[in-house]
């Protein structure tokens, strides 16, 4: 089998959106869960901005209000619902990734999202070690407390920057996302895909060539079929 670079999304992608992407998660189990003492304001307006967001009304300012409610959180919280969120990784989605990277593949997670959860979360499901980087947005974190955030990808734009600076080339590639922040690499990559669990066919059209799958486990019999690369070859 050929080996290529695997340049994958995190939220909604490799952790599936049930019904809530990892921020909001962190975000909703502030604001819900009894055993950390949350004031009852901090607690409201956390769902309010889930709420929000998910009704894109935050385009934007999302970020500022998530780290504004997590400010003086303590990081071990971030490993609880690491463990949470790992068990909506299926059995099979991890054996998928593990066997990718015993075929020899490169592969990335590069998100918009938090590195601080998708790094735990992956660890917590034991498929850290199939990706070689684990890109995203950090906290800055003092005494054990969360006090802000560090951007490296605030755009989609800046996903492109961030494999650029690893060597890896869209053209090349074979990326999987799973909605609108994937677009730019989508539209470079060699094999775009698209994950869509839901089937809503959303963004299908958005990409030329975009490869649509309902389940992760479908992603290798697409990576092994020559005519797709062809396919890409002959639009160059």
């Amino acid at each position: 089998m050929e080996k290529h670079s695997i340049i994958w999304d995190f939220d909604g992608t490799i952790l599936p959106n049930v019904p809530f992407d990892s921020e909001q998660s962190l975000l909703m189990f502030i604001a819900n869960h009894p055993d950390y003492k949350f004031g009852k304001i901090k607690r409201f307006i956390a769902k309010v901005v889930v709420y929000a967001d998910r009704k894109a009304w935050f385009v934007g300012s999302f970020k500022r209000n998530y780290i504004q409610i997590l400010k003086g959180t303590r990081t071990e919280i971030l490993d609880h619902i690491a463990e949470v969120l790992a068990e909506r990784i299926s059995g099979e989605d991890r054996r998928t990734y593990h066997r990718l990277k015993e075929s020899g593949h490169d592969m990335l997670v590069v998100s918009c999202g938090t590195a601080d959860l998708s790094v735990r979360v992956l660890k917590a499901a034991g498929i850290d070690g199939c990706f070689r980087l684990i890109e995203g947005n950090r906290f800055r974190i003092a005494d054990g407390c969360i006090i802000g955030m560090d951007f490296s990808i605030y755009s989609p734009e800046d996903k492109i920057k961030v494999l650029d600076r690893e060597g890896v080339s869209l053209k090349d590639s074979v990326v999987i996302g799973d909605g609108p922040t994937d677009i730019p690499l989508l539209a470079r990559a060699a094999l775009p895909i698209l994950i869509d669990r839901t089937g809503s066919g959303k963004y299908l059209t958005t990409v030329p060539q975009m490869h649509h799958i309902a389940s992760i486990s479908e992603i290798e019999n697409l990576i092994t079929d020559r005519s797709i690369y062809s396919e890409k070859d002959k639009r160059r």
